[in-house]
């Protein structure tokens, strides 16, 4: 699996996802990362269909790309996970889906303590167990499971587990085809799977410590998704202490690990989409910018960026960063020529006080 992947979430027209997968792929991004709910399968297919095509990124083949989706809240429990997963594999134009995960923990339209969420999000998991045994779906997973989300699953009686080897990711058939009436019912006999990946909000006001340490203890590969908190870690408020806005260990981490200017342009690279959490309206980015006068607003913001996603990295998780802008998605996989020191490491993980967290998205806590 790869340790940095494309996100796509909000990027809902076709040009701008032609022009974002291709310069992605020329990039060394292998990883492309969407769900049902983005509402962009069918427009990624269709970039991908190009790609291979018009032979645009000379050499690749669709064994190279590791492409993930998810499924709907609305689409939990068996039957209709496992129609969401087709109707994905055919929107994707693919044989086979790389990853799938449960997108949420709960289903749309249910109270979140409705214990009716728990069965459902099972139910789903065995049809995505059937899918993985069919060969449709290379590997299983979930998203915003908490803590004990995650052991309820996990931790069911179970038998001949199997565990996801990043090195063997690829060796499944893509040619298999599957008859609905051939997969085993929901509670029949099935060899059962723990989760291949874990995909959460984590970043460093939002280092959900417990939840990484059982991934790792459990062989479950973490991923992050929101290392940048929607954009907010990596411009500076004009707030004074805005907990949500970016740390103020930034500056000197920037001036640690690059002394010297950002090569090539790097004017407007900063993502536009900063949404605000209560009203979901894009907020204004020059009211929400303050930077020294010395100090170049762009540049700050993808110094920042690429060490958050360091950040990630150093923890063991993948990471998915979502751009539209090409110079930012080239510079968001260019991550392995300088490494976090420990002290920085521990000074950044400091930011998740208890009773002090930042989630820049759904909180799935109350879920039952």
């Amino acid at each position: 699996m790869p340790s940095v992947g494309l996100g796509t979430y909000r990027i809902r027209d076709q040009d701008t996802l032609d022009a974002c997968i291709l310069e992605a792929l020329r990039s060394g991004y292998r990883l492309i990362d969407t769900a049902t709910v983005y509402r962009n399968e069918v427009m990624i297919g269709n970039s991908l269909k190009k790609i291979f095509e018009q032979n645009l990124v000379p050499g690749l083949t669709r064994q190279d790309l590791f492409i993930t989706s998810k499924l709907a809240p609305k689409d939990q429990g068996y039957g209709a996970c496992y129609k969401a997963v087709l109707n994905s594999i055919s929107n994707l134009q693919l044989d086979y889906i790389d990853l799938y995960l449960i997108h949420w923990p709960g289903t749309a339209k249910l109270k979140l303590p409705d214990p009716q969420n728990a069965t459902n999000r099972m139910e789903s998991w065995h049809a995505l167990e059937d899918l993985y045994h069919a060969r449709k779906l290379r590997a299983i997973g979930v998203s915003n499971y908490t803590l004990p989300h995650l052991t309820q699953l996990v931790e069911r009686p179970r038998r001949n587990h199997h565990s996801f080897d990043n090195n063997h990711a690829h060796d499944v058939p893509s040619t298999h085809t599957t008859d609905p009436s051939s997969l085993s019912h929901p509670h029949g006999a099935r060899t059962m799977v723990i989760p291949h990946v874990h995909q959460f909000e984590l970043h460093p006001r939002l280092f959900q410590r417990d939840l990484v340490e059982y991934c790792q203890a459990h062989r479950i590969q973490v991923q992050a998704y929101s290392s940048l908190g929607e954009g907010r870690l990596i411009v500076r408020s004009k707030l004074v202490d805005d907990k949500r806005a970016s740390l103020d260990i930034m500056s000197d981490l920037i001036q640690t690990y690059f002394s010297a200017p950002m090569q090539g342009n790097v004017q407007g690279v900063i993502d536009t989409d900063i949404k605000d959490e209560d009203t979901g309206m894009d907020m204004d980015l020059d009211a929400f910018l303050l930077v020294a006068e010395d100090e170049d607003p762009a540049e700050y913001a993808q110094k920042a960026a690429k060490i958050l996603l360091r950040w990630g990295l150093q923890h063991g998780a993948v990471v998915i960063p979502k751009s539209s802008q090409p110079a930012r998605i080239r510079s968001n996989i260019d991550l392995f020529s300088f490494e976090i020191e420990p002290s920085d490491m521990s000074a950044l993980d400091a930011y998740s006080i208890e009773g002090e967290r930042t989630r820049y998205c759904w909180d799935p806590t109350d879920v039952c």
